[in-house]
């Protein structure tokens, strides 16, 4: 199954590069919903890199445990706006996750994130999360780039 939620965000396709480059970003805008604890803290200490796998721990408001989860970026295009990685974890066996954005005539960005989710028995509630989970770090993603 695959989930797609798009919004505006308040800031120009370069203010968006800026923070989306760092790993220091995903732990604000996930907050407090998911927390990633790397295994290697010096990853998140640098801008995200290619085909470099993130293994990280993952916690369900910050103290419950769910597991592994594995990022691998395959794609970071900034002349086509486009991040993809190849995820999966503990409960999601295929957690592939798409961002595009592009900039609109008032300033504001238009951001989608696409998530195709594989999880077994689990793919309709795992997809269900997904869509409240994205819809937060959306919201995240605007306070984050409004106080900039």
């Amino acid at each position: 199954m695959t989930a797609n939620i798009s919004s505006s965000l308040p800031c120009t396709e370069s203010e968006l590069w800026e923070k989306i480059n760092h790993p220091a970003s995903l732990q604000y805008v996930t907050s407090p919903v998911l927390k990633f604890v790397p295994e290697n803290a010096d990853l998140f200490k640098k801008k995200w890199a290619m085909n470099t796998p993130y293994k990280l721990r993952l916690y369900l408001f910050g103290f419950i445990p769910m597991g592994m989860h594995n990022i691998t970026l395959k794609v970071i295009d900034r002349d086509k706006n486009l991040i993809r990685s190849q995820e999966n974890g503990s409960l999601a066996k295929v957690w592939n996750h798409s961002i595009h954005f592009q900039e609109n005539e008032d300033g504001r960005v238009h951001y989608t994130d696409s998530i195709e989710i594989k999880a077994g028995i689990l793919t309709p509630v795992i997809w269900l999360f997904a869509h409240y989970f994205y819809r937060h770090r959306q919201k995240r993603w605007r306070q984050l780039l409004s106080r900039s």
